[in-house]
């Protein structure tokens, strides 16, 4: 009988000690790792598209002999008369960039250069315009292409901004621009080919924008921005065939501006 009774308060020792045992194991289990926040900081390549608008306008300079409406001789116009109203230009835009970004806390500075072709152009009818002494210019068109777009842009962003997490984040940017514009008139018909006339020019400005961009993993994040752009007013047509057929082909200062909206996959290679 003793031995029995020593028995059972040996098991009911032993089934008491157990569960203390169990949550001694389960008091120094460690806790689970918590995957880390995302980080910008690495340089990028990628593509993207998108549309591009603007506007540009045709002005006299000092070398324009033009003068208004139907009369034949007269005192030119003076520089910065309008040649054309304010027209717009619409075109696609595809573009290429690298850059690199540096991360301080939820702060993100970065620097970045892209290259874009583009297809936009304009026209509009010139005012009724004649030559300073020559045939009349009525139906007259003027035109600006931007063939290529450049720009080298700083970026300031801000990650956990509002509801965003430090995957997402909010930008602003700014710097050059450098395009190739083709400025054109011509008289349509007929006599369009002894009539027309065209001026490639590169020439630089300056862009500022802003964008969101979010890291998807892997690398990998997308943007979806907006770039204003505006370049110097420059003078044009000045190897111009100022005698033709029809009349007088004169200088002339243009103004264009750009708006650019589009969106981009860029990777992080480092």
């Amino acid at each position: 009988m003793k031995r029995l009774f020593l028995g059972s308060v040996a098991l009911v020792a032993l089934g008491l000690g157990t569960p203390a045992a169990f949550a001694a194991d389960l008091r120094v289990a460690p806790a689970p790792v918590a995957p880390p926040a995302y980080s910008w900081s690495g340089c990028y390549i990628g593509g993207g598209g998108g549309y591009s608008t603007g506007t540009s306008t045709h002005f006299t300079t000092a070398g324009s002999a033009v003068t208004e409406r139907s009369t034949a001789f007269g005192t030119p116009l003076p520089a910065g008369a309008n040649i054309t109203d304010s027209f717009n230009l619409s075109g696609f835009i595809g573009t290429g960039q690298l850059g690199c970004n540096w991360q301080w806390g939820a702060w993100v500075f970065g620097v970045e250069g892209d290259g874009s072709a583009t297809n936009k152009e304009g026209q509009a009818f010139e005012l009724p315009l004649v030559p300073f002494a020559g045939a009349g210019r009525a139906g007259w068109i003027s035109q600006t292409q931007e063939r290529w777009l450049v720009t080298a842009r700083a970026r300031l962003g801000l990650t956990n901004f509002w509801w965003f997490g430090p995957n997402t984040m909010v930008y602003v940017t700014g710097g050059g621009a450098w395009a190739k514009i083709d400025t054109s008139e011509f008289l349509p018909g007929s006599l369009a080919t002894t009539t027309a006339h065209m001026e490639s020019n590169t020439r630089s400005g300056w862009t500022v924008g802003g964008g969101l961009e979010y890291a998807v993993g892997y690398g990998w994040s997308v943007k979806s921005e907006f770039l204003y752009v505006k370049f110097d007013n420059y003078t044009t047509f000045t190897n111009a065939p100022f005698a033709t057929s029809i009349g007088t082909v004169a200088p002339r200062e243009v103004k264009l501006e750009d708006y650019i909206w589009r969106a981009g996959l860029n990777y992080k290679f480092w």
